[in-house]
């Protein structure tokens, strides 16, 4: 007899946001109930042929679990289970069977006080894939999807939801759909290329790798990417892209001398690569090589001479050598091929900087006598200027833009926005004053010039929130440490900022800031659970989820997370248990399988655990009462009814034992031994009672 029981999350964290998976796998004496045996194996045939055959098998047994978790009044799990349903039927949402379900979960909504908004329910999507309840979450995510609510996230955890559907394509599809709203997201950029990688195409890895390592400063993505491409090497699988790759991932991990060798090594295999040349070059920058990187740059222009980014960033070793003339002249002619490069114009400008700002701009096109700046060009070179944090020289070219154009207003909103930002109140409600005197009809300056004038608190919320939305998060703080005072609302968007910079503490400080206003908000407590989350501090974040909840027991995404992490510690506690039940080390068995039923009661697989190590302790008073205790909790647990007759039988309570062995073959028994055995057992004992 083994001890075992569903092998469950294998954690892969990524973000938006987290995701979290578990794959089942069960045994005779110790698989899980009877429904839930039978809902894994409908759902397994599902992923691996969804032929019609098989989704309607599993229709089958989850609208049968519908009925018995009502009956249960397990509402919960009763809209979980209405989830998986509706998201084989969504495609056809006039149909009968669509809206009976798409009815009940709108009832278990009413019974659990679950607010029904699309907050609360991507909160829920999340926390179903957390429980490994993909078919329930997908039909959330595809519903929040469809109405455009946070779709970057859903299209990203469809994909991942994909990926444990063994779905590579509909991945793909996923991904590239989040990455259309989110091309940044390096998340999402390293999921693509292990998406690729297991496929086998490695031109389509190696470019979304590259991207990723462009975009992140996460150690565990650049160590994950490593080990990847490690493995490929021990292997045996030696190419120039394997070393590439490797090469930029210790580049950004500040591992030169590593990156040095690799390079070398795929320049031996490929050395008329110019891409590879290009990095080696960045290497050699990166140490301050610049003589070297500038040789390197050398080379490559010599047989490309119209490659523009070698000869920007040969402008960058030419600067940092003190050749500011070699440098000008690199810009100068990367202009002359692409007069708009946003690159060559800021790094030109930036090494003239100090200068009058027309100077600077008279040396961008020094061919062209004619070249006037006009308010458009001042308006984008402004821009840049600002995004790089040359903030002066920015309010200058928006300045002159207005000079330029006086009645267009986007110098006005930009150089406005700026003033705003920066604090200074005064320029900025000067700027929009005179947007609003020579463009009195434009309806967006007259909102800006009302609310300058009014200076409300709602005004500068909604400014900062337009940032939110465009994800300027280091803006909208700006905009939101500058409102006073502050209330609870207001703390928790500065901690969503703080989050969504990975300032995790500061987040932390401001959600307390929030709950000492308003103590009795359930979601401050969740929200601040999720935080602890991210800092990999579990039991804090248990205790959040407890007051959470304490606070307001409707709180269903808070009742969920805190019991999937409690689950979790219960498993651990039976995976030692199952360890030690393999030595026959029944008394630490116990002490372990007790651990977990301190630390969650109202588990059958605790209880049904115990009755089983009872059992093989020769404990039958034991055994009884825990298998009893098993099923007071979970009906389905049907074996308990074979073993308590086994019990029974010995005891010399035939009649009783007929009873549960009737009980036992009354449910769809899979253990044909079981079966055997049950059914001999009923023809013996019926004999002396029927």
């Amino acid at each position: 007899m083994k001890l075992k029981h569903p092998i469950k999350h294998l954690i892969i964290y990524t973000a938006a946001f987290t995701i979290f998976f578990y794959a089942f796998a069960l045994n005779e004496a110790y698989a899980k109930c009877e429904t839930s045996s039978k809902v894994i194996k409908a759902a397994n045939s599902v992923i691996s042929d969804p032929n019609d055959t098989n989704i309607n098998r599993y229709l089958s047994v989850m609208k049968r679990r519908v009925v018995i978790h009502g009956l249960k009044r397990d509402y919960e799990a009763q809209a979980d289970d209405c989830r998986s349903i509706l998201y084989f039927l969504r495609k056809n949402k006039k149909c009968e069977d669509y809206i009976k379900y798409f009815s009940i979960l709108n009832d278990t909504y009413a019974k659990l006080g679950f607010k029904n908004n699309p907050e609360n329910r991507l909160e829920i999507a999340k926390n179903l894939c957390l429980e490994g309840k993909f078919f329930a979450a997908g039909y959330e995510f595809l519903e929040l999807a469809s109405t455009n609510y946070s779709p970057e996230i859903c299209y990203e955890y469809l994909g991942d939801i994909s990926e444990k559907f063994n779905n590579p394509e509909s991945a793909v599809i996923f991904y590239k759909k989040a990455l259309e709203i989110e091309p940044e997201n390096y998340c999402v950029t390293y999921k693509l290329g292990k998406v690729y990688k297991n496929t086998g195409k490695e031109e389509d890895a190696k470019e979304y790798f590259e991207k990723t390592i462009t975009l992140t400063e996460d150690d565990e993505i650049l160590n994950d990417i490593i080990n990847i491409y490690n493995e490929e090497l021990k292997q045996g699988v030696q190419n120039e892209v394997s070393y590439e790759i490797l090469g930029l991932a210790y580049q950004k991990l500040g591992e030169y001398q590593k990156t040095f060798e690799l390079f070398n090594k795929a320049l031996e295999l490929k050395p008329d690569d110019i891409f590879l040349k290009y990095y080696f070059g960045n290497l050699l920058f990166d140490m301050a090589e610049y003589s070297k990187a500038t040789e390197i740059y050398n080379s490559i222009l010599a047989k490309n001479p119209y490659e523009t980014q070698i000869r920007i960033t040969r402008a960058k070793c030419y600067k940092a050598n003190g050749m500011i003339n070699a440098a000008i002249k690199d810009y100068q002619v990367v202009l002359a091929l692409y007069p708009n490069s946003m690159q060559a114009q800021y790094g030109l400008y930036k090494l003239l900087s100090g200068k009058n700002p027309d100077v600077i701009i008279k040396t961008f096109y020094p061919l062209n006598k004619n070249f006037v700046p006009s308010a458009d060009f001042y308006n984008n070179l402004a821009s840049v200027l600002y995004q790089k944090g040359m903030v002066k020289d920015s309010i200058k070219l928006y300045t002159k833009a207005i000079g330029k154009a006086p009645k267009a207003q986007q110098a006005y909103i930009r150089l406005y926005r700026i003033y705003e930002l920066e604090g200074n109140k005064a320029k900025a409600y000067e700027i929009i004053q005179t947007a609003n005197k020579n463009l009195p009809n434009n309806p967006e300056i007259k909102k800006l010039y009302n609310a300058s004038r009014a200076n409300t608190t709602s005004a500068k919320n909604s400014v900062a929130l337009s940032y939110m939305a465009n994800k300027e998060y280091a803006k909208a703080l700006k905009i939101y440490n500058q409102i006073e005072p502050k209330n609870a609302a207001l703390y928790e968007s500065i901690a969503n900022c703080h989050k969504s910079l990975r300032n995790y503490k500061a987040a932390v400080d401001n959600l307390a800031k929030a709950i000492k206003l308003d103590p009795v908000n359930s979601d401050l407590y969740y929200n601040t659970a999720l935080l602890y989350l991210d800092m990999n501090s579990k039991k804090t974040a248990e205790s959040y989820l407890e007051k959470a909840i304490g606070l307001d027991r409707k709180n269903l995404k808070a009742r969920k997370l805190l019991s999937y992490i409690k689950q979790q510690e219960v498993d651990k506690s039976l995976d030692r248990a199952y360890s030690l039940y393999k030595k026959r080390d029944y008394k630490n068995t116990l002490i372990e399988l007790s651990k977990a039923e301190k630390l969650y009661p109202n588990n059958p697989e605790v209880y049904y655990y115990k009755a089983l190590t009872y059992k093989a302790l020769n404990d039958s008073n034991n055994a009884f009462k825990f298998f009893e205790k098993t099923l007071t909790f979970d009906r389905s647990y049907y074996t308990c009814h074979y073993y308590m007759a086994e019990i029974l039988e010995k005891r010399g309570r035939e009649k009783d034992a007929l009873e549960e062995y009737e009980r036992f073959l009354g449910a769809e028994v899979e253990d044909m031994n079981m079966l055997k055995k049950a059914q001999n057992k009923v023809i013996e004992l019926g004999k002396k009672y029927y």
